[in-house]
């Protein structure tokens, strides 16, 4: 499947929406510094280029309408919520049938509350290398909201969907973003 991305500036927005596609977006709160951080000790060489998102969402419909595992837990929001900061916008590609089951993925994970545990785990695993899981009943992180759905909608990734960083979709998709910063520096 064919994977591409596009950029989006603060203020602007694509026209038209795909459920299925989902947005890598960075934010400079103290939480979002401490998730860069992490992925910047795990990524490494050439793999570097990937850890500068911290936040992902999946769109679920056409107008925009998305779900996102934040501090409250795993919501709808829309995208208009993003339309102060810059994003990238992943299309995925899928087709009609991938994109529904992804959609309805995503939707089942509604209410479940965000997964703090998770959070330690992947924490331990960067500082130490050990790979163990922690996780709580109906729990989720933002990046395992995109990389469970689309795990439903047919991707096979190299790691667990439940255990992907922002870094680790961007590294699957291969969206980078150097292209972008090279031209703001």
């Amino acid at each position: 499947m064919a994977t591409t991305y596009k950029v989006y500036g603060a203020g602007l927005q694509p026209k038209k929406y795909t459920p299925g596609d989902f947005i890598l977006t960075h934010h400079d709160t103290a939480p979002a510094k401490v998730i860069r951080l992490g992925q910047f000790i795990r990524y490494h060489g050439a793999m570097r280029e990937y850890a500068h998102w911290n936040h992902c969402a999946m769109i679920v419909d056409e107008d925009g309408t998305i779900i996102e595992a934040v501090g409250r837990g795993v919501v709808y929001g829309h995208i208009d919520e993003y339309a102060d900061v810059e994003y990238y916008y992943v299309s995925t590609g899928l087709n009609k049938q991938s994109r529904d089951q992804a959609v309805a993925a995503a939707k089942s994970f509604l209410n479940d509350k965000y997964a703090w545990l998770t959070i330690a785990s992947i924490t331990l695993e960067l500082l130490t290398g050990i790979k163990l899981q922690f996780t709580n009943q109906n729990t989720m992180i933002c990046s395992a909201v995109v990389g469970q759905a689309l795990w439903a909608g047919g991707f096979i990734f190299d790691s667990n969907p439940y255990q992907m960083m922002p870094a680790d979709l961007a590294a699957a998709f291969k969206v980078s973003c150097f292209d972008v910063l090279q031209k703001k520096s």
